[in-house]
């Protein structure tokens, strides 16, 4: 079993990969400097077809209940810190899609975790009318790479 890179897949315990994961969301978070409304949910352990003791953690979450403008510059924020943070920025640009948001991807140096942050503002889009619900909101995805988990612990049951 390997990761993306070929290498065999680093065991770890899920509690600790979650750990970590919520660490960077938080630094994420942290970089952006916004206080609107975050999404609740946290991190989840996600089964990988490489081995049966192999995994990855993946947590999305959101801010929203913000003006447009207010997510734009954190997002712009976002962009200017993670390279300070240890991350490398491998992609930033519009995603290929109706509306057009902003994206960026990037992985950490260190651990190889990786960063998805999109901006869904109403106006990024070719088809935002005025009349639309306001759903404003920098979406973000923040996963593992694929671990082992150590001998006796079950990846969904521990």
């Amino acid at each position: 079993m390997s990761d993306s890179d070929g290498a065999a897949a680093k065991e770890m315990h899920p509690v600790q990969a979650k750990q970590h994961v919520r660490k960077l969301s938080s630094d994420v978070f942290d970089m952006v400097r916004l206080q609107g409304k975050v999404s609740p949910a946290g991190p989840a352990t996600m089964p990988s077809r490489q081995g049966e003791r192999d995994y990855f953690v993946q947590h999305f979450w959101s801010i929203s209940r913000l003006s447009e403008r207010e997510l734009t510059r954190g997002f712009n924020r976002l962009r200017e810190e993670l390279p300070k943070e240890g991350w490398r920025i491998t992609r930033f640009g519009h995603v290929n899609s109706t509306d057009r948001q902003l994206e960026i991807e990037a992985v950490h140096e260190k651990d190889k975790y990786s960063l998805s942050a999109e901006l869904w503002v109403s106006s990024s889009g070719e088809n935002a009318h005025a009349s639309a619900p306001k759903n404003d909101r920098i979406v973000f995805s923040v996963g593992s790479p694929i671990y082992r988990t150590p001998k006796g612990v079950d990846r969904d049951n521990y």
